[in-house]
């Protein structure tokens, strides 16, 4: 009786005392200023450089509901165009992608009559899209790609493969809406691509179903980056790294007050970034912050980094070439902040460019429109984003006056 007694009282508090060592806050480790465990699922160290000791996480960010118009929910016209194609070209084609003999001759059929000059043009429908295997719809949309001629496949919809679920996670959407959406994925390198937005568009019941599908095809996975700064953190380093341009007293300053804190603090490396990409990190361009003459595109965006405020001449094209010939020089080993990756096809045609910041971290905005925001990616990333057969060359420049 007296065990019995004894284990009543003692067993609830044994239990509980098993529970709190085995939490997730228990973990043990590198610990932040909270003394709780800095490594989780979703926390993970960068290589160790002269940037410092860096920690990053995945999040998932998704445009305002204004940026979704009615336009949006109103599916275009469903049209291919071939370029340079002949009809022998265009049967090698339908063969690569294997095809079914039906397929190709409701595809041959489809074909307009007499057609853009210089172009085959086919308007199939929306079931011959529907029908096609995810390799067949790999193989032609990628050669669909190659024209502006075909938005939706020129500038499809792009998430991260390895982490498809999350493109949909708390989307609203319904089951039935979002298997068939991820019937019609197809990949290319890291990424995981959707071109189909006007097949599936008059297929859902609902406006709100449409709204809900096209904001959340246009999420992005992006990083939130900290740099743990410790009382043993080498100071002089961090503000050499972090500082370059006329903002190393400042930078100092911050730095010293946040090692003196007894664990140190990490701070996100927005702070540390200057005024220009600072301001613009996680959100969208307004409509009006577009000058007349161009858009706020990725080379507007690399050229301006250093620049308080932006120059909007480096809205034309024709500037930021001039400019990367004239004010920069190639880089020849370790990239450092503020550098400039320029990505661009054999033939020497620029096709985007983004800002080192640290390790495999680049500050990018992949597109001009509205809907692409500043955002932190790793490079690789980014690389899957622009997929190109031959890959693209990736070239690193630096201004003169760094």
């Amino acid at each position: 009786m007296l065990w019995l007694l004894g284990l009543a009282l003692v067993g609830p508090w044994l239990a509980l005392a098993i529970m709190v060592v085995r939490a997730p806050g228990a973990k043990t480790g590198s610990n932040d200023a909270s003394g709780s465990s800095i490594y989780d699922d979703f926390v993970r160290p960068c290589r160790p450089g002269p940037w410092g000791e860096l920690l990053y996480s995945r999040l998932l960010i998704e445009p305002p509901d204004q940026f979704v118009t009615e336009k949006d929910l109103v599916p275009e016209e469903l049209k291919w165009v071939f370029k340079g194609y002949s009809p022998a070209q265009l049967q090698e084609l339908w063969h690569s992608a294997d095809l079914t003999p039906t397929q190709i001759k409701m595809l041959t059929e489809s074909i307009v009559a007499p057609g853009e000059s210089g172009a085959i043009t086919i308007k199939p429908t929306p079931e011959i899209i529907l029908d096609l295997s995810t390799p067949a719809r790999t193989a032609i949309y990628s050669a669909l790609s190659l024209f502006l001629e075909n938005p939706s496949q020129n500038e499809p919809f792009r998430f991260r493969a390895d982490a498809a679920d999350e493109w949909f996670t708390h989307s609203g959407l319904s089951p039935d809406t979002i298997k068939l959406v991820k019937r019609l994925l197809y990949r290319r390198g890291t990424s995981l691509l959707f071109s189909d937005e006007d097949v599936v568009l008059p297929l859902l019941p609902t406006r709100d179903e449409r709204f809900k599908l096209m904001k959340t095809l246009e999420r992005k996975s992006t990083l939130l980056v900290k740099l743990l700064v410790k009382t043993d953190s080498d100071l002089a380093a961090l503000t050499s790294y972090w500082g370059r341009g006329p903002r190393t007293k400042d930078l100092k300053a911050l730095l010293e007050s946040i090692s003196h804190r007894p664990r140190g603090i990490a701070i996100d490396v927005a702070h540390l970034l200057p005024r220009f990409p600072r301001a613009r990190l996680y959100t969208y361009p307004q409509p009006t912050d577009h000058p007349e003459d161009g858009l706020h595109d990725c080379h507007w965006t690399c050229l301006n980094f250093f620049n308080d405020p932006p120059d909007e001449k480096y809205a034309d094209d024709a500037i930021v070439k001039q400019t990367l010939e004239t004010q920069y020089v190639r880089v020849v080993g370790r990239p450092a902040l503020g550098d400039i990756f320029v990505f661009a096809r054999p033939d020497g045609k620029v096709i985007h460019s983004c800002v080192y910041i640290a390790d495999d971290i680049v500050f990018t905005k992949n597109g001009s429109s509205s809907i692409m925001p500043w955002i932190l990616m790793n490079l690789s990333d980014v690389i899957a984003f622009y997929p190109a057969e031959p890959p693209l060359t990736i070239s690193a420049f630096r201004r003169r006056d760094l």
